[in-house]
């Protein structure tokens, strides 16, 4: 009897195996469903300049013809208005005196680059506006190169991004009429930029 009931319980077990392997499945669910993202950006604007620049006045400059020696230069020339000069005998009078203007050209408007001051990143919808402004230069005696003018290079431009900045120098006009003595003239230089 036992033998029985086992045999009918394994015929049943199959039966129902067989039935859930054959069934067919029930349909899945699924729901898509689009979901808006607001991420923010601020408007971003970054500059970098130098601490220092370092320059020397290049003797190119200056018009006249000069010739480097140990740490500065030398020239020399005859007189180019009055190359002779003739001494009265009787009075010990010149018929000419040298001639007093400076070789040097025009010293008030002395053209000096910084092909490099700044640069600018910035992911602004407009453009970028770059002010530079300066102060006298001045030596420790206290004699001073006046700034007739100093411009940027790069001025106005469309804001570049946050990846590759804008790079930009300053034009500047010097009068060294005043820098009478050599040394180390020191001043700054203000760089201000700015977006709409």
């Amino acid at each position: 009897m036992k033998n029985k009931i086992l045999a009918i319980a394994a015929t049943a077990g199959t039966a129902i195996l067989g039935s859930s392997v054959f069934s067919t499945p029930a349909q899945a669910l699924t729901q898509t469903q689009d979901v808006t993202i607001n991420y923010t950006v601020p408007e971003i604007l970054y500059l970098r300049t130098f601490q220092t620049v370092n320059m020397t006045l290049d003797a190119n400059l200056l018009g006249a013809i000069l010739t480097a020696q140990g740490s500065g230069f030398v020239g020399k020339d005859y007189d180019p208005t009055n190359p002779t000069v003739n001494i009265d005998p009787v009075t010990g009078n010149a018929d000419v005196t040298l001639d007093q203007t400076s070789p040097f050209g025009n010293l008030a408007a002395i053209q000096q680059s910084i092909p490099e001051l700044y640069a600018v990143w910035s992911n602004s919808t407009g453009t970028v506006d770059v002010n530079l402004t300066s102060t006298p230069l001045t030596e420790v005696g206290g004699k001073t190169i006046a700034v007739n003018s100093i411009t940027p290079t790069v001025d106005n431009f469309a804001a570049p991004g946050l990846d590759t900045p804008q790079i930009g120098g300053a034009d500047l006009d010097l009068d060294l009429t005043n820098a009478t003595v050599m040394g180390i003239y020191t001043g700054t230089i203000t760089v201000d930029v700015s977006t709409p």
